[in-house]
């Protein structure tokens, strides 16, 4: 071989050989991170009217009703304790009954209930009950009602009735005998207290001032007895109201009658203030 052309095969085959590379390795890129992103539209609260308001009854104010703790002697001088309810012209004793237990705040809610109709209204204990004097001596009861009377003109008050309830409803037509009053209430009572707390048979017909007789139709055998001869042989004007149960005096107020009895009372009050006849029961 000639010296030029090996020289010529050779050049041709380093240069191949510098020439031939292995091919550089394609970059891998980076995948590329797709963010999807879900709108989730919340949905408005669909639009509601407000509702307008409506106008609320406003309830009735309570009438202001003036109470005085007061104090009374009896004319056999016992010192009773009293409430005096209200400011009216018109005056009502209201005297409790006998019962355990019971004083003169029986009466309280019917107190304030005329003071809040224009009355005055006096509650008070009678003698040994709660915070009056003495001890009870049932007889002389009627005394009680007296102080209470002559309590009551010495403020003033010419008109009075006296509604009482058991001894306090007896007491109470006894004092009706032997003072000026404008009417009488009698509830659940008997004739007699023992003397000198009593009415005779015959001294019923003298009890000539309006009156109102109730009690219930299954209270004790004697109060019964003795409310149904009273209501008849009594004159007119009055009323008489029977009701169903068994509840003693101002006991009748806690049952399902007690808003009739306090119509029956109120309506009767009313009447006697106006010089009005008697209403129905």
């Amino acid at each position: 071989m000639r010296p030029i052309l090996a020289f010529t095969l050779l050049f041709i085959l380093l240069t191949t050989a510098c020439t031939s590379s292995t091919p550089s390795p394609t970059p891998t890129s980076n995948p590329t991170r797709t963010l999807t992103f879900t709108a989730t539209a919340t949905p408005l609260p669909s639009p509601t009217s407000t509702p307008k308001p409506t106008d609320t009854p406003q309830p009735t104010a309570t009438p202001q009703v003036a109470v005085e703790t007061v104090t009374f002697t009896t004319q056999d001088n016992v010192r009773l304790a009293g409430t005096l309810f209200g400011e009216g012209e018109f005056a009502v004793i209201l005297a409790h009954m006998g019962m355990t237990g019971v004083d003169q705040t029986s009466w309280h809610p019917f107190a304030r209930l005329l003071a809040e109709r224009g009355f005055t209204a006096l509650t008070f204990d009678f003698r040994g009950v709660a915070q009056s004097e003495g001890y009870t001596q049932y007889n002389y009861l009627v005394y009680d009602v007296y102080a209470a009377i002559q309590f009551l003109n010495e403020r003033g008050y010419e008109k009075i009735i006296c509604i009482g309830a058991s001894m306090g409803g007896t007491s109470c037509m006894r004092a009706a005998l032997d003072r000026d009053l404008a009417g009488l209430g009698v509830l659940a009572s008997t004739l007699s207290n023992g003397d000198p707390t009593e009415v005779s048979r015959s001294e019923l017909q003298q009890l000539t001032l309006p009156k109102v007789f109730a009690y219930a139709q299954s209270d004790f055998l004697l109060v019964i007895t003795d409310m149904r001869f009273m209501s008849e042989r009594a004159p007119e004007p009055k009323l008489v109201q029977v009701f169903p149960g068994s509840a003693h005096g101002t006991n009748i107020f806690n049952t399902e009658s007690g808003s009739q009895l306090t119509d029956l009372l109120v309506n009767f009050v009313e009447a006697v203030r106006s010089g009005s006849p008697l209403p129905t029961p």
